[in-house]
């Protein structure tokens, strides 16, 4: 019994003894991919109708490639690179002025892509490529009023020299028509003795006026 008590005390020990079994490191995964930056600059260019000062845009992404922002932009100028994850869709629009039209808008560079545009939206969507991309509005001012258009009114020019008779024509939104000349003795030379049509009609806009010039007495 002692024998048997013996060997089981020393078999507990050794057990007791012996180091723990080792767990072998796991293996190493794939190294994490890197995330690679593009950037977008907005430029404006002044249209046909010219504009001047800077222009609003607001540039919307999701809210890991950081959201939503306003910049300001002048006309003629680019605004400073803003940096987006590659892949990232980032819509840019205009705040465009009352009056003011976007007449086109571009894509240039950056290994971007330009998915949508609207230039009557003022708008556009680009997904972010691997380097600098520039996105370029052309903006005109409004479209020019036309001038007012005037009857012409043909005026009282019996008695007038050439100079003043065009001058009164020009005043009346009229236009000089054909010139005649013929020999009177209540005229001096070189007035206006006639016209026509009559003075007092109201005419198309730079209507013109037949002038009949006096060459003084027939000798």
């Amino acid at each position: 019994m002692r024998k048997l008590a013996f060997l089981t005390i020393t078999f507990a020990a050794v057990f007791a003894a012996a180091p723990a079994a080792r767990t072998a490191p796991p293996k190493p995964g794939p190294p994490p991919t890197p995330i690679t930056n593009g950037t977008i600059s907005v430029c404006n260019t002044s249209g046909a109708r010219p504009i001047a000062g800077a222009l609003s845009y607001t540039l919307a992404a999701v809210a890991a490639a950081g959201g939503t922002q306003t910049i300001s932009v002048p006309v003629g100028a680019c605004a400073t690179q803003i940096f987006y994850p590659q892949g990232t869709s980032v819509t840019i629009t205009e705040n465009v002025p009352t009056g003011d039209a976007v007449t086109s808008i571009a894509l240039s560079g950056g290994a971007a892509t330009l998915t949508s545009s609207s230039p009557t939206a003022g708008s556009a969507v680009v997904v972010v490529g691997n380097a600098q991309a520039l996105l370029t509005f052309v903006t005109s001012g409004p479209p020019l009023t036309p001038p007012a258009q005037h009857n012409c009114k043909v005026p009282n020019l019996l008695g007038l020299g050439l100079t003043a008779a065009k001058a009164g024509l020009i005043k009346a939104h009229c236009t000089v028509g054909r010139l005649h000349r013929a020999y009177s003795s209540g005229f001096r030379a070189g007035h206006v003795m006639g016209e026509a049509p009559r003075r007092g009609l109201v005419l198309a806009p730079h209507a013109p006026v037949d002038l009949v010039l006096s060459r003084g007495p027939k000798p």
